[in-house]
């Protein structure tokens, strides 16, 4: 289910989720208001992997029945992507 990372080649800035690999801002945005939409997050979409995103993204894990934890890596926002 889960495949290896690869390198990011995007020039977008990248942000770190508390322990998780680099993403981007966009990417957290996406993340963000895809779990605001699914009524998962309250919070501003404003790409800062804070307190309110990471715990939106641990509920959005265990429904999607995924392993739960705070990582927002680049095979997160793929699974995300593929959501919509």
């Amino acid at each position: 289910m889960w495949s290896e990372k690869k390198e990011d080649q995007s020039d977008q800035p990248k942000v770190v989720g508390r322990g998780s690999p680099p993403v981007s801002t966009a990417d957290v945005m996406l993340i963000q208001e895809t779990l605001q939409v699914r009524g998962l997050y309250k919070g501003e979409v404003d790409g800062i992997p804070g307190a309110k995103t990471l715990g939106a993204v641990r509920s959005f894990k265990k429904l999607s029945n995924i392993p739960v934890n705070n990582n927002l890596d680049e095979e997160f926002v793929r699974f995300v992507r593929r959501e919509l």
